[in-house]
């Protein structure tokens, strides 16, 4: 489900940049392909934020229970709400209106949750080593592109490319992992992965 998700985002991340060609991958904000009065706004927020905010909490969900962590599971949802919420279309000649600060707000929100996820996976004492590392390099990852901007070497349209390529990264090699183990048969529960 998570590899769909990613999939199901950079395709239309794609599709909706080459329909509108205001739109610049690397300059603009994605917020930007749903603003008020872009081409194609609604069929964007819809299929780019509200279905793939949902497949994420979906996935978010299914990851807790897959880790036998409902807070996890409720935290990487959360995620994934937060990302749906944000179809809620800003509005780029007013910063300051509620539609702008809905929108904001719930991307702050949703990367706040899977921040906490992350913490409470590398916290997790059922956990192998590895997946607790992982979970600490993501963390990690997520937070230099913020500093990164703070401190002037970047744009936050290119903050917002690079923490979400974090996420999304995090999602499809945690999905990859989880695909080999059910392949290998090797399909073990949390309490048999403990840490020798």
């Amino acid at each position: 489900m998570g590899i769909t998700t990613v999939g199901l985002l950079c395709t239309a991340l794609v599709v909706f940049s080459w329909l509108n060609p205001g739109f610049g991958l690397i300059e603009d904000y994605v917020s930007k392909l749903g603003a008020k009065g872009q081409p194609f706004a609604v069929l964007w927020n819809l299929v780019g934020f509200v279905s793939v905010g949902l497949l994420f909490a979906a996935f978010g969900w299914a990851y807790g229970r897959i880790v036998e962590d409902r807070l996890v599971g409720f935290l990487f949802s959360l995620f994934g709400f937060g990302f749906a919420l944000t179809g809620v279309p800003v509005d780029l000649t007013d910063s300051e209106s509620p539609l702008s600060k809905a929108h904001t707000v719930a991307i702050c929100l949703a990367l706040a949750a899977w921040l906490f996820g992350l913490a409470r996976l590398a916290g997790s004492a059922l956990l192998e080593r590895r997946e607790k590392s992982t979970a600490n390099i993501a963390a990690i990852l997520l937070v230099l592109p913020m500093v990164g901007y703070g401190v002037g070497f970047w744009s936050m349209p290119m903050t917002h490319r690079m923490v979400f390529s974090v996420v999304f990264g995090w999602v499809v090699l945690t999905s990859v992992r989880l695909l080999r183990e059910d392949a290998s048969g090797n399909n073990r529960s949390p309490t048999n992965r403990v840490t020798e």
